[in-house]
């Protein structure tokens, strides 16, 4: 299993990986359930930004909805639409940013 580096921020928590060993990075396994659970928090982050450039992109004309498969199209639309319905709840702490 591949190993990789771990750099931890001040409250503990991963701020990054790194392929190298650096100063202070502690070894761990791909596989480690930390690791995993901040690559899954960074592919989430990834999703969010693709859905803004696919948006942005269509918006602007170079390419078209329809022009994307079907299964990605229905994808899309749902993730758009729980994002509208959870933005649609006033958030209690008063932040701006919603559920994705």
């Amino acid at each position: 299993m591949q190993q990789v580096f771990i750099i931890r921020g001040a409250g503990g928590n991963i701020r990054g990986l790194s392929a190298e060993p650096g100063e202070g990075a502690s070894p761990a396994a791909i596989d480690d359930p930390e690791v995993q659970a901040f690559l899954r928090e960074l592919d989430i982050d990834l999703v969010r930004v693709l859905e803004d450039v696919i948006e942005l992109l269509v918006s602007r004309g170079v390419f078209r909805f329809t022009d994307l498969p079907e299964s990605a199209q229905q994808k899309l639309m749902f993730r758009k639409n729980l994002r509208s319905q959870w933005r649609s709840v006033p958030d209690p702490l008063g932040s701006e940013e919603g559920l994705f």
